[in-house]
């Protein structure tokens, strides 16, 4: 037997012995709607939630890598629960903010009200202006000051999608509205994390995709493809992190908001309360409209550009914290 023949013959060997690992590794790569199925399950049933948290804006997002909150650090350090009158209560150490790389912008006081798969509502307040979000039926109601706003919902908003629907159908009906291809998946790896990556194939990150943990089968990470006002493409990513057992259900009490790889956003729970009552008249879009008037219309400013940025546009909702 010649050396040349030895050596095709390893060749082929090594070739049918590759094969025989990655295909079946290929073969077991769960299917997004199975994914999503168990995300579901695993983040647990409950009629309602009502959270209270505090927002954090950030005007410069910028963040040194090493001091970034990521799932591969801080994603799977407790499912611990803590009993507390009124609701639960996290621990206070877990939302220092003080990382000195970060200029912070504005801190306000917020509620969020979950009747799961039916209606949302969000609250945002400083001392002197409020903003409410309202999801209902399908339709979309935003508050600002006692003024209906017709068009001001943003992609801020879209964080809580992942967490209201308990419906696989509802839940994959969203994603493909807001561009995620459900039909696609993969495994992929984030900072030492192995995830199901649904709507890609890893290790594309040109596409809307979500991340679920292999594990905990708990999504920790959601990029969602856009556009800034001058039409260039840009991307929103929502981290969702420190995950927390309250009652049933399972809930992140701290979602970070990137925008092209800036930190911008952090949303940090205070308190939860599973199960909560709500008066419907919270969610009632229609009865809403009746009593808060359309806000008027502001002039252009020459020179200002016609859309802002998401984060302009909220943080000019909030401007008067500035005055």
């Amino acid at each position: 037997m010649n050396s040349d023949f030895k050596k095709n013959l390893i060749f082929v060997f090594l070739v049918a012995f590759l094969v025989v690992l990655v295909v079946p590794i290929q073969a077991y790569v769960l299917q997004g709607p199975h994914v999503l199925d168990l995300m579901i399950e695993n983040l647990g049933k409950a009629k309602s939630l009502y959270v209270s948290h505090k927002i954090f804006f950030y005007r410069s997002g910028i963040v040194d890598d090493s001091e970034q909150l990521s799932p591969g650090s801080e994603f799977k350090q407790s499912f611990d629960v803590f009993d507390a009158p009124g609701g639960w209560h996290p621990k206070e150490d877990f939302y220092d903010d003080e990382r000195s790389d970060v200029q912070e912008t504005m801190e306000l006081e917020g509620s969020l009200r979950y009747i799961f798969s039916q209606a949302f509502r969000s609250d945002a307040r400083s001392n002197d202006s409020e903003r409410i979000f309202i999801f209902s039926d399908g339709k979309t109601l935003t508050l600002i000051d006692g003024n209906s706003v017709p068009g001001a919902a943003n992609r801020f908003d879209l964080y809580k999608d992942l967490l209201f629907y308990h419906s696989r159908e509802e839940l994959i009906e969203r994603l493909l509205q807001l561009g995620v291809d459900v039909s696609v998946s993969s495994l992929g790896r984030y900072e030492e994390q192995i995830a199901f990556v649904i709507g890609a194939q890893y290790p594309d990150e040109s596409v809307s995709q979500v991340w679920i943990d292999q594990d905990t089968f708990l999504p920790f990470r959601w990029i969602i493809k856009g556009a800034d006002p001058a039409g260039d493409p840009d991307t929103l990513e929502i981290r969702y992190l420190i995950w927390w057992k309250i009652g049933k259900i399972r809930y992140p009490s701290r979602i970070e908001f990137y925008q092209d790889g800036n930190l911008v956003r952090v949303n940090q729970a205070i308190n939860f309360e599973e199960n909560a009552n709500f008066a419907a008249e919270l969610f009632d879009i229609d009865y809403l409209k009746t009593v808060f008037p359309l806000a008027p219309i502001q002039p252009i400013v020459p020179g200002e550009p016609e859309e802002p940025s998401e984060v302009e546009k909220t943080i000019e909702e909030f401007r008067r914290i500035f005055e």
